[in-house]
């Protein structure tokens, strides 16, 4: 992987761990009228989407592409799965909205994952200058 690819899958796990921050935080303000479910969804892959970007920052995983996917249609879908009550739009929306945050920089982490061009590596070589490639 190039410095340029690697930097812009670090800029994208950036921004998945800064909107599941804003998401974590913004459930000590949102106004949900006492229904702690709607924060608790919230909260919950808000922290989990954070923690997947960290993954991914620190283990240079791949897979965290699809976590984020995932976390993100989660979110998204999250107001009509759960059945957010009436009156708390602004939750409805900061669900919706991270969601789509979240799922685009992960399916844009998966496009860019599969138009990377493969290229080889020596895993042994001899004295002879002959060596093995993959």
């Amino acid at each position: 992987m190039s410095k340029h690819q690697r930097t812009w899958e670090i800029v994208r796990d950036v921004v998945v761990f800064i909107t599941g921050a804003v998401l974590v935080g913004s459930t000590v303000w949102l106004p949900v009228q006492g229904v702690q479910e709607v924060t608790g969804a919230i909260l919950v892959l808000g922290i989990l989407a954070a923690s997947t970007a960290l993954w991914a920052i620190g283990s240079s995983s791949r897979q965290s592409h699809w976590a984020h996917v995932g976390l993100g249609l989660l979110l998204v879908l999250s107001p009509a799965l759960m059945v957010f009550p009436s009156g708390v739009l602004a939750a409805d929306l900061f669900a919706i909205i991270g969601g789509l945050v979240i799922a685009a920089m992960g399916a844009l982490g998966v496009l860019a994952t599969r138009r990377a061009p493969t290229t080889s590596r020596v895993v042994a070589s001899s004295d002879d200058r002959t060596s093995i490639r993959i």
